[in-house]
């Protein structure tokens, strides 16, 4: 691509004359022709490997300053903000013309994002999504790497939102196949990083703000900021005015049109009223200016009742018949990883234990599928989790403390330790423990969902909280197979045949 294509919208400080055969921000993966985009990284600074480039064939520096020994970089007030526009140019500026909708918070982006979609398909869009799950144009599955990678970040965010490199390249995917809406999670990490400069949403979706990522973010406030950063230039946003934090947003985007959504406050814009659950379902009156629905969705705790109707006024709000809204939210199967029930033959349902798989990672969120369980289940609850290595440690006692609080027994075991010590971890979770809480530390995560498990009676139920959708497990050698239902379904053959 000639670079004044390349460079469009992008302030640099001059234009070459050259034709661009790719980008990379990573000199290890610079081919000749390559434009190379020095950004400064969590662990790397590009500015240093800018040899490495040249020497790999790359035509051009894309940098943020002048570096000694190097004449004529290509200068850029940010190589952040800049690669997400390069790769937006370079795609073909994929996004324009779709209807683009942003889904943020720290719980439910995921559940949203799928709920969302599900309605959109159901009143006729095509639908593209980017997802923690997966990406996808229409039904076909956009094969993204590890999750999307990143080339400058192992942080969690870098797996929700890719970076611009995947994202854009996933969206030309969608555009090619006929997709008319782009629907996209978008983390803190990812907009403080400024990888998603390219994209403005013409929807955005606000679903809650509670204590994650401290170790990049610092404090909440910082946290916030980096959320509120998806309101910059949104077309209309939807948020949930019932969190602390998303009730701000309003006075501090004046110029936006904002949904808020609330269960508590009739004087809010839409309102869940006369809510009740059963049966793994959430029941509730949607009321706002523009439609009066009963909903009834399947899918258990007060969360999905936030979800269901954010999702429902977004959908409103961008012209799809509230009929369509109702009858979708009735139909929706739920979301892979987020409090799946795994299914056995009715004939031995009533003699083993429930065993549900949520993603649940934080002491919210975690405390939110408790919640949603303890409302359901007659008999003991026992949760199994873990926490991941090389992320907010600060957390980790107090997901014990929720787990306590909420479950009759804890099995505290691992969970992507990564590089960390995986009994220094369980060390941490440990100094949230009460004295004689019933609490079993079996740090093999395999051997502890076995045991709880084999030790629940039928009318139990079990929670493996914090892995959801993953089909793999991190460690310091690397990323291995690790599917949790599958070892769920041995463990419970294995006990029907015992019993026979």
């Amino acid at each position: 691509m000639i670079a004044s294509q390349l460079f469009d919208g992008i302030s640099v400080n001059r234009i070459p004359d050259l034709d661009f055969t790719g980008i990379a921000s990573d000199s290890r993966r610079v081919n000749p022709g390559n434009l190379f985009v020095a950004i400064r990284g969590s662990r790397f600074d590009g500015h240093n490997f800018i040899r490495d480039a040249l020497d790999r064939g790359a035509a051009a520096v894309l940098a943020e300053h002048e570096v000694y020994g190097f004449d004529n970089l290509i200068l850029t007030p940010s190589t952040r903000a800049a690669e997400s526009l390069l790769w937006y140019n370079f795609t073909g500026k994929p996004t324009d013309g779709m209807t683009k909708i942003a889904v943020t918070g720290t719980a439910g982006k995921t559940s949203c994002a799928f709920i969302l979609r599900y309605i959109l398909r159901s009143a006729g869009r095509k639908v593209g999504a980017v997802t923690t799950v997966r990406t996808m144009a229409e039904d076909e599955t956009i094969d993204m790497g590890d999750n999307g990678g990143s080339s400058v970040s192992d942080l969690p965010g870098a797996m929700t939102t890719p970076d611009p490199e995947y994202f854009f390249g996933a969206a030309r995917r969608m555009k090619d196949a006929g997709c008319d809406t782009i629907i996209y999670e978008a983390s803190s990490q990812a907009l403080a990083m400024e990888k998603l400069t390219a994209i403005v949403p013409d929807m955005a979706l606000f679903t809650n703000l509670s204590p994650e990522h401290m170790d990049y973010h610092r404090d909440m406030k910082h946290y916030f900021r980096s959320k509120a950063l998806l309101m910059l230039g949104a077309g209309h946003a939807v948020i949930n005015a019932d969190d602390e934090w998303m009730a701000k947003l309003p006075e501090m985007y004046p110029d936006v049109p904002v949904t808020r959504c609330s269960v508590n406050d009739g004087t809010m814009d839409v309102r869940g009223a006369k809510i009740r659950q059963s049966g793994g379902h959430v029941h509730y009156i949607y009321l706002s200016h523009g439609a009066v629905l009963r909903v009834d969705a399947p899918m258990p705790g007060i969360y999905s009742v936030y979800n269901t109707m954010m999702c429902a006024a977004a959908a409103v709000e961008l012209g799809i018949d509230p009929v369509i809204v109702r009858d979708s939210l009735s139909d929706f199967g739920g979301v892979e990883g987020r409090l799946n029930r795994i299914r056995f033959p009715n004939s031995v349902t009533g003699s083993i234990p429930a065993v549900y798989i949520d993603y649940a990672h934080t002491p919210d969120s975690l405390r939110a599928a408790l919640t949603a369980l303890r409302a359901e289940v007659c008999g003991r609850l026992t949760v199994v989790f873990g926490c991941g290595g090389d992320r907010d440690k600060t957390k980790r006692p107090l997901m014990a403390k929720t787990a306590q609080e909420l479950a009759d027994m804890t099995v505290i075991t691992g969970d992507n330790p990564r590089r960390e010590n995986p009994g220094a971890i369980i060390a941490d979770i440990l100094a949230g423990v009460s004295e004689n809480a019933p609490v079993k530390v079996i740090p093999d995560r395999r051997e502890a969902i076995r045991w709880a498990v084999m030790n629940a009676s039928p009318g139990d139920t079990v929670l493996l909280a914090g892995k959801g959708h993953e089909k793999y497990e991190i460690t310091s050698d690397g990323r291995h197979p690790f599917d949790e239902e599958a070892i769920v379904r041995e463990a419970l053959s294995e006990r029907l045949r015992g019993s026979e």
